[in-house]
């Protein structure tokens, strides 16, 4: 089983660049999905730079990763997406989520599954021509009258059954552990069944870190945020007796102490100051950081042991991201 390797752009930089980065993953070949971030507080705007990358890109597919119904009004959201499948029709993925630093830097709270349901089956109605009920009156977007694949991007044990029901696809995030990616798909499995679905009825992704640099401490510095990220979104769900099973007690105190300081201004940032929190359990268990042929190892042990091989490399905090897909494409995945 191949990778088909996807790549992941938080927007801290200028739209420009942003979508020049998803230009040479697309010409250094990744083939997979190449997903930009939404948090109107801390980076650009998300569709500036998506209509970006799609002008400068030909094959490469391109998706919000991920937007969410608090911040973005789900009609707001359905015509932005269908004007973009204008611009590059079967380009264009839309996914979604409850809301993570776009609603908490607002000191928000994030969507509840309910409303991230009816949004997506509001989005996708709409965008396909059908109306829809909004306060007792229908609306309808005339224009449109086409389907543009809805992601739904999960961590938790009920959201991950919310995308097993109705989402064309799923972003998994719950790091690099196979055990824990294993626990994600028991739920997913779970949701589609719901409606007569089965995985094979889902586009689905591993969204994770992983940074090759034959200096092992450089590498972990590199990932520090993203792994800080990784812990605090987890978190959460350490209540949850499935999810407990498959970490120690060791690395699910780490996780809870590190989410106990963690700031949403920093969101990815690898200087952050709740990175000091980061252990060495964090780094191991929760990203990929090291030589390229330690990366290997660890990408096929995911890929063997899960059985997925679509995999979204996050390139949060790094500050060479050119640098990273020349030596990610050149020395970590030719070989799988």
């Amino acid at each position: 089983m191949k990778l088909v390797p996807g790549i992941s752009f938080n927007l801290a930089e200028s739209a420009q660049k942003v979508a020049g980065y998803v230009s040479m993953a697309e010409k250094e070949g990744f083939r997979g999905l190449a997903l930009l971030t939404d948090s109107q507080l801390i980076w650009r705007d998300v569709y500036v730079c998506f209509t970006l990358a799609l002008q400068k890109t030909s094959k490469i597919r391109v998706g919000t990763g991920v937007t969410n119904p608090v911040t973005r009004d789900p009609t707001v959201t359905a015509g932005v997406i269908a004007t973009l499948d204008e611009l590059a029709p079967g380009r264009v993925v839309l996914g979604m989520g409850v809301g993570d630093s776009a609603v908490h830097t607002l000191y928000r709270p994030p969507a509840s599954l309910k409303e991230l349901r009816e949004a997506a089956l509001t989005i996708r109605a709409l965008i396909g021509g059908r109306e829809v009920d909004s306060d007792g009156k229908k609306i309808r977007l005339p224009w449109s009258k086409k389907h543009v694949p809805i992601y739904i991007a999960s961590t938790g044990p009920a959201s991950l059954r919310l995308a097993g029901e109705v989402g064309d696809g799923v972003i998994v995030n719950v790091g690099a552990h196979p055990d824990l990616i294993g626990w994600a798909l028991e739920h997913l499995e779970e949701g589609t069944r719901r409606t007569g679905r089965s995985l094979k009825d889902l586009d689905i992704w591993v969204r994770a870190t992983c940074f090759p640099h034959e200096d092992v401490a450089k590498a972990t510095a590199v990932v520090k945020g993203s792994a800080a990220t990784k812990a605090n979104g987890l978190a959460r769900y350490a209540k949850n007796e499935s999810f407990r099973r498959r970490l120690s007690k060791e690395l699910l105190k780490d996780i809870d102490d590190l989410a106990a300081h963690y700031n949403y201004y920093e969101h990815e940032k690898r200087e952050a100051k709740h990175t000091d929190f980061v252990t060495e359990r964090i780094v191991k268990d929760l990203v990929i950081a090291g030589p390229p042929e330690y990366c290997r190892s660890r990408i096929k042990e995911i890929v063997e042991k899960t059985g997925l091989n679509q995999i979204s490399f996050a390139t949060y905090g790094f500050a060479d991201i050119p640098g990273f897909i020349k030596k990610f494409m050149s020395e970590v995945a030719p070989t799988l």
